[in-house]
This record gives structure tokens, sequence and C-alpha cells, in this order.
């Protein structure tokens, strides 16, 4: 999968892929229109930081990024944006970090080299709150700081990222947490942008299945034996409103 060029490949197993034609259309619809994706799975974090990279846009396209940190690590972060020497825009222009961290930590003040240098200059916005109003509204306001340095964005050129909804769902009640998250994916559809959710949960497990309504489709990742596939992960997309969903594919 990648969400910058559209381009998704199909099953390895050789046989046609049900209902995946309908998918790529509803794919290119949602990139048109915005939307809200929730990523889920019993997958290492690894494949989360990976999908996560893919859905906040190529390195070569100018793309405006709003990650919001709860319990990824800094490597992880540094590791899902584009190195700067590639991109056409500096990262500190298109990109702002927002972070809930439950013990105070600066992402951007990394020991790593490699990681400092990619995240030195990076907007940072640091927000704790008790009924996650900080969350909303630091994720609100680096959006609409992004969209409004620019004269106009096209479709998709706006992405946003949640990793992950863990220590949200453990630490807020859950219509908490369901309000935030819709107010965040509806200000990112007001702009034509693409949100996603990371939830390191089983696709079946309660927690998904309760927070799957608020997105538009629902990415399930999962690792494979890279002998036996030629690769180490893949992904289905579930669109329950649409009933679809799609065989396993290549992350």
């Amino acid at each position: 999968m990648t969400t910058g060029q559209t381009t998704f490949r199909g099953p390895d197993d050789g046989s046609p892929p049900d209902d995946f034609t309908a998918f790529l259309s509803l794919l290119n619809e949602l990139k048109a229109t915005g939307c809200a994706l929730l990523v889920v799975g019993d997958a290492p974090r690894e494949l989360f930081t990976r999908a996560s990279e893919q859905l906040l846009g190529d390195a070569e396209a100018i793309r405006h990024r709003v990650l919001a940190i709860t319990d990824a690590t800094t490597e992880s972060v540094a590791d899902r944006l584009p190195d700067r020497d590639v991109t056409p825009r500096p990262l500190t222009e298109t990109t702002r970090l927002v972070n809930h961290a439950g013990a105070p930590r600066s992402v951007t003040a990394a020991t790593d080299q490699t990681t400092r240098s990619k995240l030195t200059g990076i907007q940072e916005i640091r927000v704790a709150d008790p009924e996650l109003q900080g969350l909303r509204t630091g994720l609100v306001d680096a959006i609409d700081d992004l969209v409004d340095s620019v004269d106009a964005l096209a479709p998709a050129d706006l992405r946003v990222g949640i990793d992950s909804l863990v220590p949200l769902l453990e630490h807020y009640d859950e219509t908490v947490v369901r309000r935030c998250l819709d107010a965040v994916g509806e200000r990112v559809r007001d702009r034509g942008g693409m949100a996603h959710f990371v939830l390191p949960d089983g696709y079946e497990d309660g927690r998904v299945q309760a927070l799957r309504t608020l997105a538009d489709a629902v990415i399930e990742l999962r690792a494979v034996d890279p002998v036996d596939h030629g690769h180490d992960a893949q992904q289905r997309w579930h669109v329950p409103h649409r009933d679809l969903t799609t065989k396993w594919t290549p992350l």
C-alpha cells in the first residue's frame, strides 16, 4: 500500500481479489474526499511504524504531517518521517508533533544522533489534560496552522496520525476517546486530509469493534513468514459500511 501515489498491490496467491476493483475505487474516493482510518492487528509494533510511514505520505511529494504521540518511541517517530534531503520542503515547515505521552518527555530531544538530526527544529506541542480536550485542541490547532500556512492544499496533502490509542483507552472513558477521535476525524475530512489512528489489537477484539464505526476503513496488519511469502508483513482493509473486505496483500 502507498497512499501518496495511489498504488495497491493485489494478493500474491495468484487468485483474483474479491471486490478489488470496488476497493480501488473506494480508496481513490477516500483520498479525494478526506478520511479517517483505524490501523489494527495482533502484530509487532514495527509493522505499525511501517504502515504509519506509508500513510503519512511519499517523501518526494509535499505533504503536511501532524503526528500525535502517546506511547510511540522517539526512534519510531523519526522512522516514519522522510529524510530531510529528499523532501521538497523542510520538515520544520510541513510537520508538527503533538506529544501526549504519560511521562513528560521531549520527542525532539533525542539522544541518538541520526534520530536527533531528523527531528531537530520540528515544532513539538506537549499537552496533558483530564478529558482529552488538550489533545483534541493541540491536533486541531496544528492542523489549522499547517493548512493556513499554504495557499491551497490538494486532496490528501494533509496527513494526520495518532500512535497509539492504547494509553488513551486505558486512562479515559471510551466515550471521551470517541469524542476526541470524532472531532479530529471531522476536522481532517473538512480539510480533505487523511487521518490514521493506531490500535495494536486484533481486529475481532472489543476495543477495535467499538471504535471501527469512527473510521471510514480499518486496516488490519499481520506478520508472515518471509520464506513462504517473499515478504514479512501483510495487510487487509475492512470497510464495514460497504460490506467489503480485501484479501491479504503485502504491506
